[in-house]
């Protein structure tokens, strides 16, 4: 082999080694934002939690599952993500705050493509509620993302609740 190209092969191998290394970093902040989105819900951290979402954001969530009354509701822009704060205060009032804890399951699938990222996976609310500890929700989720300067945002959250008629739809969504 000449000394062009070992060179040419050790190029094309640090390419690959760059693609793979951007691939798993993108996976990695993903997953860390999630477990951010759970801390900053818990922790009473507003703003910060805000921040996670691109301006334009949508958060489409259920309630209650089929034959059962059933409703999507659906949060569009930052501003109506502070309502949707609001209305999580208002149901749960400040008990909600320091005593929850919002769990997304190890089984998230992420796939990137490029700038977007879809992922799904489970998540749980569980919530102290005197001395026990109760499931407040359990559910599965379509997130999508987007990467603004180099940072991955949440673009779009939608969440079923187990028995919802579309939760097998939300599973593949990143397929």
């Amino acid at each position: 082999m000449s000394a062009e190209q070992a060179l040419e092969d050790a190029a094309a191998r640090i390419a690959a080694l760059e693609i793979r290394l951007a691939a798993l970093e993108d996976d990695k902040a993903i997953r860390e934002l999630l477990a951010r989105y759970g801390h900053y819900a818990d922790a009473c951290l507003d703003d910060e939690y805000l921040a996670l979402f691109t301006a334009d954001c949508v958060m489409d969530v259920s309630s209650g599952a089929a034959p059962e009354p059933y409703e999507v509701i659906r949060w569009e822009g930052l501003d109506t993500m502070r309502e949707f704060l609001a209305v999580r205060t208002a149901a749960h009032g400040d008990g909600f705050y320091g005593r929850s804890m919002h769990a997304q399951g190890n089984n998230l699938t992420i796939r990137v493509d490029g700038a977007t990222a879809v992922a799904n996976g489970y998540s749980f609310i569980l919530h102290q509620d005197g001395p026990r500890i109760r499931l407040v929700s359990a559910s599965v989720n379509e997130w999508h993302f987007v990467k603004v300067d180099g940072t991955w945002l949440i673009k779009e959250r939608r969440r079923r609740m187990l028995g919802a008629p579309d939760t097998a739809t939300i599973l593949r969504a990143s397929e």
